[in-house]
């Protein structure tokens, strides 16, 4: 059976049958043996001089600097890390590998050379958001992929029956690494100020607040506030309180991409607070690559002679559902017919609307005999399911209002 491995460096992922292994691409010499994914992970601001987050963006043949137990270079740890995942895998006979558009030609060449000794075979070789892409169902966009140390915008678009993928643009010193950086010192803050204890003072406190980062921002989606507790101490966190956060990486991503192409995310930029860009923002499972990759093996599948990057994928028509459209495109009259909303979404639950802002920065909703429109002055930024907000906008259930600052509901009838 051919499994599905998707190289990329936040987690690499091997997919076997129904199986599903994950691990992130931190390497560690724990004094004894190297060790890869999540134990690596878990201790890198414990023993930073000790974990390596490069070797997989930076895949070469230079001595490493400071050394790693045994291995020499980067690309011994990149042999021993999916030697590990062949063996997690179960063994398969062969892999489709996914790849970014980061890689380098002398990195994939690398790549393959380091393969060539390991007990599998490589099935076909691909363009990791090329899959995405044909996942998504979206007809043209770019995809934002969040590494560890930068991130690479990737354009994308339809060519009949399939999706292609044109050259990619990294942003250097924008990846998963500075983003953990950036949320741990509000999150930090945070403690500071309600209970006078600095997590990021002992390298054992400052591990602890790292490793509940992402469920911290889940809990923050879902919630619109998070509690985190480290050695008997809780700080609460609000999405208003990391949302600076995600418009500043807003404005970074901007020189990369058009006015108006929707963007594909990935966690965990899906979830960040504040990330908003003035266009549709829709979020996918990566699981959904591997779907797609076995769907269409036929098609993707390369002869070991003949391995070069495939930009091409057929597009895949069963798979809308794999993907969350977080800013909607407005209802149509049949469906606007009787769906004058009548509450708000604040952090999961739904407030009454009234004559008054829905926000700090005075967002305010009017009753008339039209339907319940949009008060002026408005906001530049305010859109209105992905859109530039216009005053007396007449709005419907349904209907999602964000702005740049982080200010993001929903708008709903409740029926009694």
């Amino acid at each position: 059976m051919t499994a599905v491995l998707d190289l990329h460096d936040t987690a690499l992922k091997i997919w076997q049958g129904d199986d599903e292994i994950a691990s992130p691409g931190y390497a560690w010499f724990d004094g004894s043996r190297l060790r890869f994914g999540l134990p690596a992970l878990r201790t890198q601001r414990r023993t930073p001089r000790e974990v390596n987050t490069r070797f997989w963006s930076q895949l070469g043949t230079a001595p490493l600097s400071p050394a790693l137990g045994k291995a020499r270079h980067t690309a011994d740890l990149a042999h021993q890390h999916l030697q590990e995942l062949y063996e997690a895998a179960g063994r398969p006979d062969s892999v489709l590998l996914a790849v970014s558009g980061s890689l380098s030609r002398d990195q994939l060449s690398l790549l393959l050379g380091i393969i060539e000794h390991l007990p599998f075979s490589v099935a076909g070789l691909v363009h990791r958001s090329a899959l995405l892409a044909s996942a998504s169902q979206l007809e043209q966009g770019f995809h934002v992929e969040l590494q560890l140390h930068q991130s690479l915008v990737t354009r994308f678009d339809s060519e009949g029956a399939q999706v292609v993928v044109s050259g990619s643009q990294a942003l250097p010193g924008e990846g998963l690494l500075a983003l953990q950086d950036r949320l741990a010192t509000v999150i930090a803050g945070a403690f500071v100020a309600q209970t006078r204890f600095d997590p990021l003072r002992s390298a054992e406190t400052e591990q602890a607040l790292y490793d509940q980062l992402p469920d911290a921002l889940t809990t923050l989606e879902e919630r619109g506030e998070a509690h985190v507790g480290i050695n008997g101490y809780d700080a609460r966190v609000t999405q208003d309180d990391l949302a600076s956060i995600g418009a500043a990486y807003t404005q970074a991503l901007a020189p990369l991409l058009d006015a108006e192409s929707p963007l594909l995310l990935e966690a965990p930029l899906d979830r960040l607070p504040g990330l908003a860009t003035g266009r549709a923002a829709n979020r996918i499972d990566n699981s959904t690559l591997a779907a797609t990759a076995l769907q269409f093996i036929a098609q993707l599948k390369q002869s070991p002679d003949n391995l070069t990057l495939q930009r091409r994928v057929p597009r895949d028509p069963q798979s809308a559902s794999s993907l969350t459209d977080q800013n909607p495109q407005p209802p149509t009259p049949e469906q606007q017919a009787g769906q004058r909303p009548s509450h708000w979404l604040s952090a999961g639950v739904a407030k009454p609307l009234s004559n008054a802002a829905l926000s700090d920065r005075g967002i305010v909703l009017t009753d008339i005999d039209q339907g319940l429109v949009l008060a002026g002055p408005v906001p530049r930024d305010l859109t209105v399911n992905g859109r530039p907000a216009d005053a007396g906008q007449v709005l419907c259930a349904g209907d999602v209002i964000a702005d740049d600052l982080g200010f993001h509901t929903q708008l709903i009838a409740v029926e009694e």
